[in-house]
């Protein structure tokens, strides 16, 4: 029996445990308050770019509008549904506000679905947490890819979720018909949002037939391969509506232009502004930069330690952990080798291409931890933790950088460009000016609630292509290009058109403009990254349009 003394000192350790326990859970959670009012400014605050010229318009359009037929849209639809039902449930009028509640809305499900998959996996509500920070606290996600309101980061929660939930399905030679189901919905669903997306289905169709190990086959097309199948087709509804209903204009937006107009465009030279890369060499650099960067190879290194603890045998011969689970291993493999294949394929690349495969970095290291024993578990917790903090420490400036303004909204991006439509729309209201605006820029338009041309209301992306687009192609698209959106105007002239952020392809709305004597406002207030935006309002007097002078062949 333990002496009086011995029970107290017991009790008191205790004590102490508990106590820095409850401590360092209390820091946790105030650390992750920090963190996602971190993220949450630094997504409401990152400067408008291009591509957000596409993806916001259709928050407003798709009220009276119909995707792909009224209006260019290079993408499946899954994003632009989402942004314009966030701005429907919330009733918001602030449509860029809109698109990056869409993006924050994706990566709370990234951030939960990492947390949820790794404690099922590990157990340890601290290793779990560290292990999203590890995955998400990369350069490429704190940038444009997982900042803008563009489809970008929106598929990887959901590819990742599918991911997990299907080797959850197959774990432990048991099959969970359910769960298969789970992930055939959800990697489905996925590619809804952006094809590259498709990348994680094979891998986990090819594995179907193969887990469990312990079941036959006969087995295994029951309990995995139809319930996957099943909730493949559930999810890709998204897909296949549009599919269904106009093949040739669906495929013609979201295949052909990709292949044609879009290539043949950065081919001939693109845009020296954007970071797109042509070359396999050139693909291969800009992968190794993203795959390698210094927090990726940070978490790199703590999954190799996972793994080498794992298999390392002790001077006996006996195995730190015999039960290794290889197979489900062999799935975030093959689904590494498949979403970086497919990384490599299309081009023109950009950065957020290369964004797919770093989803299975976090399944990775949930898997290889939860296979330690629970000594070599503790041991390594030290280890993860401060790998953990030098991410923290090198992602800490793009974190905070917009914190200050957490108190402040209206000097967030999205207000500011929201007040800046408003602005627009009141000048030319002042002027009485009423109509259509031509511009390559719609956001601003749009957010105060002006109209714009269908043919320009996506941004620049179908205009820049029209002049090197397949006439049977162009057949299938809302668009104009440099050389007809003279006669565009000429035959239904705009109220104003607002230019200022690219000079060349700007230039025949331009010489439109001063062709007809509009009046040039300089003093608008708006701040853009590409530029300063320019005003020009019809003359009071009716327009007597001046015909674009053609030469007949």
């Amino acid at each position: 029996m333990a002496s009086f003394e011995e029970t107290s000192a017991l009790g008191t350790v205790h004590k102490s445990e508990t106590s820095r326990s409850i401590l360092a859970a209390i820091a946790l959670s105030v650390l992750s308050v920090l963190l996602f009012l971190g993220l949450l400014a630094r997504v409401m605050n990152y400067e408008m770019r291009k591509d957000e010229q596409l993806y916001v318009p259709p928050v407003r359009l798709l009220d009276n509008h119909s995707l792909y037929a009224d209006f260019f849209y290079n993408h499946p639809p899954g994003s632009a549904w989402l942004f314009h039902w966030i701005g429907t449930i919330t009733g918001s009028d602030h449509l860029l506000l809109s698109g990056r509640l869409g993006v924050l809305l994706g990566w709370i499900l990234l951030i939960a679905g990492i947390g949820a998959i790794s404690y099922i996996l590990t157990r340890s509500a601290l290793v779990s947490w560290c292990i999203v920070v590890l995955s998400t606290a990369n350069q490429l996600f704190l940038m444009q890819t997982g900042m803008s309101a563009t489809n970008n980061l929106l598929p990887l929660p959901l590819s990742f979720l599918g991911l997990g939930v299907f080797v959850l399905a197959v774990k432990d030679d048991r099959a969970r018909p359910l769960l298969a189901f789970l992930a055939g919905c959800l990697l489905s669903f996925a590619a809804g949002f952006k094809v590259s997306a498709v990348a994680f289905i094979p891998p986990v169709a090819l594995a179907a037939f193969f887990l469990p190990r312990a079941y036959g086959l006969g087995q295994r097309l029951t309990h995995v391969v139809l319930p996957l199948a099943i909730g493949g087709v559930i999810g890709g509804l998204v897909l296949v509506v549009p599919l269904v209903t106009d093949p040739a204009r669906f495929l013609a937006h979201v295949v052909r232009y990709h292949t044609g107009p879009h290539l043949a465009y950065w081919s001939s030279g693109g845009d020296a502004g954007e970071d797109a890369v042509m070359s396999l060499g050139a693909k291969l650099l800009l992968a190794q930069e993203i795959w390698f960067g210094a927090t990726v190879a940070v978490a790199l290194s703590v999954l190799l330690a996972f793994l080498l603890t794992t298999v390392w045998k002790s001077p006996e011969g006996r195995a730190a952990r015999p039960h290794l689970p290889v197979s489900a291993l062999l799935v975030v493999l093959g689904a590494l080798v498949f979403s970086a294949g497919l990384s490599l394929l299309p081009t023109p690349s950009f950065p957020q291409y290369f964004a797919p495969p770093l989803i299975c970095l976090p399944l990775g290291l949930a898997l290889l931890y939860g296979s330690l024993e629970s000594e070599a578990g503790q041991r390594l917790k030290p280890v993860i933790v401060a790998a953990t903090a030098v991410v923290l420490l090198i992602a800490a400036p793009r974190l905070v950088q917009y914190l200050p303004t957490i108190l402040d909204p209206q000097k967030w991006t999205v207000m500011r460009v929201h007040d800046a439509g408003v602005s627009l729309a009141q000048r030319m209201s002042q002027e009485g000016a009423s109509g259509k605006v031509a511009t390559l820029w719609p956001v601003y338009p749009l957010e105060g609630n002006l109209e714009v041309y269908p043919e320009l209301a996506t941004g620049p992306f179908a205009y820049r292509t029209g002049d090197i687009t397949d006439p049977d192609l162009a057949a299938q698209y809302r668009m104009t290009s440099p050389t007809t959106v003279g006669a565009l105007l000429d035959s239904d002239p705009p109220a104003a058109l607002l230019l200022g952020f690219d000079e060349a392809l700007e230039r025949p709305l331009l010489d439109y403009a001063e062709r007809n004597r509009y009046v040039k406002i300089e003093d608008l207030g708006i701040k853009d990254r590409y530029g300063v935006p320019v005003l020009y309002l019809r003359p009071s007097a009716p327009v007597q349009t001046t015909p674009v002078q053609t030469t007949t062949p």
